[in-house]
């Protein structure tokens, strides 16, 4: 059963989540792997007494000749083993404590041979640089009375001479046991990252959308790269009536929009709220999005900015809102809300009701009734009435519109909000009066080369395709996709009739409202 479970996790794996943690954490993966090197390093100093060496080199010759013969390689080795036992003589410990002023002889010398070479090194190690260096001199001082015990036919020559040592061995020990602690620290901290990464309950597939929220999975829309121009540097939205929207994520709102409106259908619904958990996770584009395709596909639409805190359509759509225009305006009683107070996209003219400012008091507005009252005058004005309303984490202005209106849904961005946060808030909308519909998977991110197919890299549309300058959608295409907003059409004529036709429904049943009150 462990087992079972153990393979479940590992196929939830999502390797874009996985690195985009990961990278996240590198800071924190860093950090740890640098101090394990530094406590090392401190433990290695403060538990070992600093030891110093320096060496000098010689060369081992035949006193016959100043050429290096072969018989040189074999007397340097007999040379090294013999030199080797005077250095640790009495005699020459005696004769170098009595030349650098020591008691006793508290250091280590030796000499070793470098292979298939006559050279001969020479190294004297001590707990003070100091005496290394005064220990190492002595013995090179000394070592010509004491030839007679290594033999009389071989002379040693200095090739390089001895220097005081600058670092102790401790610290070279140190250095090289942190540079490894610190690769098996900057390991173990990934592979626990990485742990924590998929252990993470968060959505980041649709199956985790279906499986793990306790409402309808109403569609999923990947990540669209914001081809930004010299005008929208800050921009970082992608509405599905720019011409350089890709096939696959207009498609995919299409596919969201039939299931929205297949929803709506079957609770009678017609006002129609979008909400997230936190900020940021795309909720206000969705909205823009949604409205936007509805009206493509021929519906009366209007979209309301309810998000009266912070308001982003005005900004979405690059309008400026001007005083007493409104819906704070509206709501305050300051105006009343007929055509003039409509907004409308350049392009596809969307009618908008948008929000300038953003106020704290916008609870009091939701709470009076003003709002309901709205909503009721402008139920009969348009087939549906998308309303972008503020995140639920923060305020209660969302639970306070779900009442208002008829359907919710619940935008939940890819990887960021825990699924116990999302069912939180799916069961407070639904003890609203609005019908909880279902959720949408936002800025779903994917690796290039994954399995996972899209409407684009499976049927090949993909940057509009192999052959897409020659079809509907292509780049260069004369009846591309967005071709036909420059040459209006019949059905377009008829639309813009209809349009001024709900402006004027909008003024007629905002006046009946207020007689009626």
């Amino acid at each position: 059963m462990s087992e079972k479970r153990t393979m479940d996790i590992f196929d939830r794996i999502e390797p874009y989540s996985l690195l985009s943690d990961l990278m996240k954490s590198l800071w924190a993966i860093l950090a740890g792997a640098l101090a394990a090197a530094m406590i090392t390093v401190m433990l290695i100093r403060s538990n070992t007494v600093r030891m110093y060496t320096t060496s000098a080199t010689f060369a081992v010759m035949s006193k016959t000749t100043s050429t290096y013969a072969y018989n040189n390689l074999n007397a340097a080795k007999s040379v090294a083993t013999s030199f080797t036992s005077i250095l640790n003589s009495d005699i020459m410990k005696k004769r170098v404590c009595e030349d650098v002023g020591l008691t006793t002889f508290d250091a280590s010398a030796q000499a070793s041979v470098i292979n298939e070479t006559n050279l001969l090194v020479l190294t004297v190690t001590s707990d003070s640089p100091q005496k290394t260096y005064r220990i190492i001199r002595s013995i090179m001082k000394n070592y010509p009375s004491l030839t007679q015990y290594i033999g009389t036919n071989m002379v040693m020559e200095v090739l390089a001479q001895p220097k005081v040592p600058q670092r102790s061995i401790t610290v070279d020990t140190a250095v090289t046991r942190a540079r490894k602690i610190f690769v098996y620290a900057f390991i173990a901290l990934t592979a626990l990252f990485a742990w924590l990464s998929i252990r993470h309950d968060t959505i980041k597939t649709e199956r985790d959308l279906k499986e793990k929220l306790d409402a309808t999975a109403l569609g999923a829309i990947e990540h669209e790269v914001s081809r930004k121009t010299r005008k929208d540097k800050a921009r970082s939205y992608v509405l599905v009536s720019d011409v350089t929207a890709s096939f696959s994520y207009v498609e995919k709102y299409k596919k969201l929009v039939a299931n929205v409106i297949k929803s709506a259908e079957r609770h009678h619904a017609k006002i129609i709220m979008i909400s997230s958990v936190e900020e940021h996770e795309g909720k206000s584009t969705v909205a823009a999005n949604l409205a936007l395709t509805m009206q493509a596909q021929h519906h009366k639409v209007l979209l309301v900015d309810c998000d009266m805190r912070r308001p982003s359509q005005a900004k979405i759509f690059g309008m400026e809102v001007k005083e007493g225009t409104d819906l704070m305006d509206v709501l305050r009683g300051d105006t009343e809300l007929t055509s003039k107070l409509l907004y409308r996209e350049k392009n596809t003219r969307l009618p908008m009701v948008l929000c300038g400012k953003g106020t704290k008091d916008s609870t009091e507005y939701l709470k009076d009734g003003t709002f309901a009252a709205l909503m009721e005058g402008l139920r009969s004005a348009a087939d549906y009435i998308i309303l972008d309303t503020p995140p639920m984490s923060l305020m209660a202005d969302a639970e306070a519109i779900a009442n208002c209106a008829d359907m919710s849904i619940l935008v939940v961005q890819y990887n960021r909000t825990l699924s116990a946060e999302v069912n939180d808030a799916i069961d407070e909308l639904k003890k609203c009066k609005a019908h909880m519909s279902g959720c949408i998977l936002n800025d779903v991110r994917i690796l290039p080369g994954t399995d996972r197919l899209t409407v684009s890299t499976r049927y090949g549309y993909g940057n509009y395709g192999r052959y897409g300058r020659y079809g509907k959608y292509g780049k260069y295409g004369k009846y591309g996709h967005y071709a036909e907003r420059k040459i209006p059409t019949t059905a377009e004529t008829e639309e813009t009739k209809v349009d001024d036709h709900q402006e004027e429904e909008i003024s007629e049943t905002q006046t009946t409202t207020e007689e009626e009150e």
